[in-house]
């Protein structure tokens, strides 16, 4: 590498050489040093890409808190093994990749370090995140900013508050030990405790979660594709128990086998039960069942929380009920998801994805456990103020964006905190077209309004990304019902 550095400096010099003394040198001679030039430099790097090196130590700095086991598990390459340094060097982007999507670090990087006669040390460097958080909960119980701005008339009874406590690489193993309590619309009380690896091969991990809910305020019934609520002022309406655990198997850097079981409690008032007999089914107050399924996940992306290269698949099939509780709960679900991105030249990128629910048999299944699109990511955007519910769905997405504008700010005299002193904005502009269908459920008709055709928006918008990739995205849509509305998330879609 340093030969290709004092090649390109000669031929620099010899540039400005006939730029000052044209006349002094003849041409055809000066024509023939450059290709002489040219040819030296490219003999000259290629020789330096395919030098072999063996990789001595592997040195880690930054890690104050982080195990170096951590670090280590997601290196494809290792101490006292011989590779081409082209080779090396395609390692580092995935490698460094895998690093950064572990969720420990602000910035990592690898270099090639004490490097002399085909030996070399390679030098690790991360920057650790702020782990423990304990951030206030001041959030719309509704199902995005639109929806309560819109169908919910900007109602601010219709928040939650509380405190949301987060350890985040807990004993510097990359655990995450999450308390979270809620009141307000609706009272939570959630525990999470998530262990990436319980086996010394860093394979097999666990994350068990228990939660309780009760709220006075429920979604009884759907009319045009809208929730509708029923309150009440003294009484709990529905109280819910949920627990579950998965474990989770990496059979290789990017995939995973996750197997989950869980149990799931719910009662409700009997004026739930009046309003919708079918809310659990046949007027009941009272429903729990078991569920179990298995998924596996390929994960290659370049930023998990907001990825602009790779590819992301999963495909599950889940088990809900097994006939242990007489609860009206009998069904299947499978789930199929694919992400394409691609990353062109000047900063120009694009996704594709293609994703599907279905679940069966659809008929005699309870209000409750109906499916739809409309929460979270499961979303076609334009469509935000309406759910679609639906026994099975496909929806297929696509996005064409450009970098305007990136920086990194340090706000270092403002900010006393090291992991906060350095404050990114990226700003992307996009296009999209999203387009899915939806089957409704026999003898159902509050989805009516957009079940059972095709539908497909299209816009444009803005997508803000900060501090831990955290993405605001703003965004013009135009849908298949010739309706424009212009609509704020605060989510990452793909």
């Amino acid at each position: 590498m340093q030969i290709c550095k004092r090649i390109k400096k000669s031929f620099s010099l010899h540039v400005a050489r006939l730029h000052s003394s044209a006349n002094l040198i003849d041409l055809k001679r000066y024509l023939l040093f450059l290709i002489l030039i040219s040819t030296c430099q490219f003999l000259y790097c290629q020789q330096d890409s395919t030098e072999s090196l063996t990789v001595g130590q592997i040195l880690i700095e930054g890690n104050f808190r982080t195990r170096p086991q951590m670090i280590t598990r997601e290196l494809s390459f290792s101490e006292g093994k011989t590779y081409k340094r082209y080779q090396l060097d395609s390692m580092f982007v995935w490698d460094r990749n895998r690093i950064y999507n572990t969720n420990l670090f602000n910035e990592v990087s690898l270099e090639l370090v004490n490097t002399s006669s085909g030996l070399t040390d390679i030098k690790i460097t991360v920057d650790e995140r702020w782990y423990f958080y304990p951030l206030p909960i001041f959030r719309l119980v509704d199902r995005n900013f639109n929806d309560w701005w819109v169908n919910r008339d900007r109602d601010l009874s219709r928040v939650n508050y509380g405190i949301k406590l987060t350890q985040f690489n807990f004993r510097g193993r990359g655990e995450i030990l999450r308390l979270w309590l809620q009141t307000g619309f609706e009272t939570v009380v959630n525990v999470i405790y998530s262990i990436p690896y319980i086996d010394k091969k860093q394979r097999n991990g666990l994350r068990i979660s228990s939660s309780y809910f009760e709220t006075k305020n429920v979604p009884v019934v759907t009319r045009e594709n809208i929730r509708r609520f029923t309150s009440s002022e003294n009484d709990v309406l529905r109280r819910a128990y949920k627990t579950s655990l998965r474990h989770s198997y990496r059979s290789s850097f990017y995939s995973f086998h996750l197997t989950s079981i869980g149990h799931v409690r719910l009662d409700v008032a009997d004026t739930i039960a009046a309003i919708n007999p079918n809310y659990l089914g046949d007027s009941r107050t009272q429903q729990q069942h078991l569920w179990f399924g298995h998924s596996f996940v390929w994960d290659k992306r370049n930023n998990r929380n907001y990825p602009t290269n790779g590819e992301w698949y999963q495909v599950g099939l889940f088990k809900h009920g097994f006939g242990l509780y007489d609860d009206g709960v009998d069904f299947w679900r499978a789930r199929l998801a694919l992400t394409k991105y691609w990353e062109f030249k000047d900063n120009f990128y694009l996704v594709a994805d293609i994703s599907g629910l279905s679940t069966f048999p659809a008929e005699n299944r309870s209000y409750f456990n109906y499916y739809s699109i409309g929460f979270l990511k499961e979303v076609l955007r334009g469509y935000d103020l309406r759910i679609i519910e639906a026994s099975s769905y496909i929806m297929q997405r696509n996005e064409f964006k450009h970098q305007l504008f990136g920086r990194k700010y340090n706000i270092s005299k403002v900010m006393p905190v090291r992991q906060f002193q350095t404050f990114p904005i990226t700003i992307y502009g996009k296009v999209y077209f999203d387009q899915g269908y939806a089957v409704g459920y026999p003898n159902y008709d509050g989805s009516d309004l957009l079940s059972d055709q095709y539908l497909y928006s299209f816009g444009t918008g803005l997508d803000l990304v900060v501090v831990n990739d955290l993405t605001f995205r703003f965004e013009l849509s135009r849908t298949s019902q010739d309706e424009t509305f212009f609509f704020i998330n605060l989510l990452s879609l793909f």
